[in-house]
């Protein structure tokens, strides 16, 4: 039996309809208007701050005011504020010579260095074909003053910098070289003044070679422009050798370029999404995938505290498309994307705009990634990795990684602990 519903009836029932409709949107109304009055006041009393701030300083200090590093160190200082440890701002000449920048072209000296415990420069590297390799700068030199400045008086942060300069720039240093078949020892370094003229190097950010007899061995620095072809070099010409597996070193990675990190994942994984993204809004995005060929050799990814960035979602990939083992200890936990930010008067400011994720959808910016197998190096073998002068068939987590290796069926020659002495680099 059908009940009819009267028109007052209808009329009442869609009147309390409307009126909690309207109630609904007055209530979230009011509670987007009160968090944007908050904000707003809060951004008033900012610039109220800074406006005293400025006021007083003008009125009471006693030097004179450069207006444009004023702004600069204003626009660098909100920036500090964030909390963001990529947050950066780049002036107007720092940012054109970022846009104009390359990721393997670099402008300067072309060492790597490490304070040593006097607090002097211990290079630890010297870049193939640099201006410091052309001048006769070896590696295990020790920088000790720079343009007649000592490194422990100015200190080695100040010294670093020294270092940098524009193409055809001259910067002087003052370095001990211990003498040929010498111990470290002070009394037996030989003090040599080396004039180098800074120019534009490419960088080497992958170097190869053949461990335990036929385990493949690739380190990579960094991911820059010319990383995957690189890469890709170093992989033929291991597997022409019969490589019955890959150990790929990432510790101490900050990774840089992801493109090229996704570029180099191509060559080692099966289809699949490889780089995840997820902005403020919460939407993921994918960024990179990989195609169908793949090399089918077992992998061991060395990785360490020091992995980080596009290493960090490199290891995870692995990981999660199972294709190999991720030896040595938990990474860094710093996978976020960053985007240049241009502004009106031709600066820019970086920032980080999103988190990269695993395959899986799980967080790597804060979390980082675990090993399969951890295996940490005693203090002694850490500062010789530090300095690049760790041996692999002493490194306990190359070894490991080796070990690894043969977990998954690699047939590989030599027990770990035992290597050979072919290499190469790219």
């Amino acid at each position: 039996m059908s009940r009819k519903v009267s028109l007052g009836a209808a009329v009442s029932a869609a009147a309390i309809a409307a009126a909690v409709a309207v109630s609904l949107t007055y209530r979230y109304s009011m509670g987007k208007f009160n968090a944007k009055v908050a904000d707003v006041n809060e951004r008033q009393a900012m610039y109220t701050k800074l406006s005293e701030i400025d006021q007083k300083a003008r009125q009471d200090y006693v030097g004179k005011i450069d207006e444009s590093a004023l702004t600069d160190g204003i626009c660098a200082g909100y920036l500090a504020g964030l909390g963001d440890s990529h947050a950066q701002y780049l002036s107007p000449k720092k940012y054109r010579a970022y846009l104009n920048a390359t990721d393997d072209r670099n402008i300067g000296v072309g060492i790597q260095t490490v304070r040593d415990s006097d607090g002097n420069m211990e290079i630890i590297e010297v870049t193939k074909g640099s201006p410091a390799e052309k001048s006769g700068i070896k590696k295990g030199d020790t920088i000790v003053a720079v343009d007649g400045k000592d490194v422990v008086r100015s200190t080695y942060a100040v010294a670093l910098n020294m270092l940098e300069g524009s193409a055809g720039t001259k910067v002087r240093l003052k370095i001990l070289r211990l003498q040929d078949g010498s111990v470290s020892s002070a009394s037996q370094t030989e003090p040599l003044e080396i004039t180098v003229t800074r120019g534009e190097y490419r960088s080497q950010t992958v170097q190869y070679s053949m461990v335990n007899g036929n385990a493949a061995y690739i380190k990579i620095s960094r991911f820059d422009q010319n990383t995957a072809t690189d890469f890709n070099n170093a992989v033929s010409t291991l597997i022409r050798r019969r490589a019955a597996g890959i150990v790929i070193d990432l510790r101490g990675n900050s990774g840089a370029n992801v493109e090229t990190a996704a570029s180099v994942l191509d060559t080692l994984l099966p289809a699949g999404n490889t780089v995840i993204s997820r902005g403020k809004d919460g939407r993921t995005q994918v960024e990179y995938t990989s195609h169908s060929n793949e090399v089918e050799v077992p992998l061991g990814i060395l990785i360490n505290n020091e992995t980080s960035g596009a290493a960090e979602i490199f290891a995870a990939d692995i990981r999660d498309f199972k294709k190999g083992l991720l030896v040595g200890e938990k990474t860094a936990g710093n996978a976020v994307k960053t985007a240049a930010v241009p502004l009106s008067d031709g600066s820019a400011m970086i920032l980080s705009v999103a988190d990269y994720l695993t395959v899986g959808g799980k967080d790597l910016n804060g979390a980082g990634v675990a090993a399969d197998i951890n295996i940490s190096l005693g203090s002694e073998q850490k500062a010789l990795l530090e300095r690049n002068s760790l041996s692999p068939s002493k490194d306990a987590q190359v070894q490991a990684a080796v070990s690894a290796l043969i977990r998954q069926g690699a047939s590989v020659q030599q027990s770990p602990g035992v290597s050979s002495s072919a290499s190469g680099t790219d």
